[in-house]
């Protein structure tokens, strides 16, 4: 497979580097990750969403008319490369550029793409998604959230949990039962609803940053109209799998970038110091630091070949599982190296540190990687079961 970028495609990369190296917020870089009060945090983030929309770097891929350009998967690629390399600002509205927009493109009415679609990248509308429950984690067929139709109305009932970012979403799109008789994998649609809707209730849930980017939503009576369905009536587990599929394999392109981003940090953070530069030349700290460099080398080439198949229009079925389970066991190891050599000066909360807080943030993040969005043993038993064959 030809993993090379051609002439055109290296210029755009070129023209994407030199605005970041213009237009990154001002401070941004080493440990600074925007302002500590978290509704400043979220709102200087969404500013920096709508700054790459402005510049035309939002959704590169989109048709022109949902505020795209009509370049390539590639091309979409090249900026979340480029993003994460200089570890720009995290995108809050990931759900509504890589989840529920993708899903309205592909399956969703003219009335709904006219409606949704230009909002999202401009930030317009913030986008959450309500899958998880607090009883059906990795196993959404065991998902209980009832959406019962009343003439010309949805009536939505349940909880879900895990949601990120919902505290800054004015939509949700919700994976609910249309048909309780059916089977467990049956009888369920995705429903757009406003977060502003009577009947809706946000807990935050505190992480072991100190953030509550996480939410739980509770539905008691929220009524929302007819034409409120994404996707055909009681597909919503196809439509929910296939979403999460694309997800898995595109929401974390700039992952890898990223994490080298963090490594190459922890690295720098490593040597700057004589009494911990004694330390990260031991053995055990080149072996692990080695093997992350080759696994993130790895993670790359998995995207570049997912890349491919979908500019040859081939869909992503359980590959996206190793790419998941791959991203995020690796950047646990990041987070835990850092630690190991950081030691004192990386699990402390001040920015004048040799690593900061950093990596404190990093390392803690990391252990929920291997569990939000399907947890790591539910990825081991997809790869086992679709891709090597093995029974169940």
């Amino acid at each position: 497979m030809d993993f090379s970028f051609t002439p055109e495609q290296n210029a755009f990369r070129a023209e994407v580097r030199e605005w970041l190296a213009g237009n990154l917020p001002s401070g941004w870089g080493g440990n600074y990750n925007g302002p500590d009060d978290a509704e400043e945090c979220a709102e200087f983030r969404l500013d920096w969403e709508r700054t790459l929309y402005r510049a035309g770097y939002a959704v590169v891929h989109w048709p022109k008319e949902y505020g795209g350009r009509g370049l390539t998967i590639t091309h979409h690629l090249i900026v979340n490369e480029e993003l994460g390399r200089v570890g720009a600002p995290e995108p809050i509205n990931l759900i509504g550029l890589e989840t529920a927009g993708p899903m309205i493109l592909a399956i969703g009415t003219e009335a709904q793409k006219a409606r949704f679609l230009r909002r999202i990248p401009a930030v317009e509308d913030v986008w959450c998604q309500g899958f998880t429950e607090p009883g059906a984690g990795s196993d959404l067929g065991a998902l209980t959230t009832a959406a019962v139709r009343e003439g010309d109305q949805w009536v939505i009932n349940g909880r879900k949990i895990w949601t990120s970012f919902a505290h800054a979403a004015n939509w949700c799109c919700v994976l609910a039962r249309t048909d309780v008789s059916a089977s467990r994998f049956k009888g369920m649609s995705i429903l757009a609803v406003p977060m502003d809707c009577p009947g809706i209730e946000l807990r935050p849930l505190a992480q072991l940053t100190g953030r509550a980017d996480f939410n739980e939503i509770v539905f008691s009576d929220v009524r929302i109209p007819a034409d409120s369905l994404i996707g055909p009536l009681n597909e919503g587990w196809r439509v929910a799998n296939e979403a999460v599929a694309k997800e898995r394999a595109l929401m974390r392109l700039y992952r890898q970038a990223r994490f080298q981003n963090e490594f190459e940090h922890m690295l720098r953070a490593a040597l700057a110091t004589p009494e911990i530069q004694a330390l990260a030349a031991g053995g055990h700290f080149r072996q692990e630091a080695a093997r992350i460099w080759s696994l993130l080398r790895i993670h790359r080439y998995h995207n570049l070949k997912l890349i491919a198949r979908l500019e040859a229009g081939e869909s992503i079925g359980a590959e996206a599982s190793f790419v998941r389970l791959h991203w995020s066991e690796m950047r646990q190891r990041i987070g835990h190296l850092g630690l190991q050599v950081l030691n004192s000066e990386g699990a402390v909360d001040d920015a004048q540190t040799v690593g900061g807080s950093r990596f404190q943030d990093v390392y803690f993040a990391s252990r929920a990687d291997t569990i939000f969005a399907g947890t790591a043993q539910i990825q081991r038993n997809v790869i086992a079961e679709r891709l090597l064959g093995l029974p169940r």
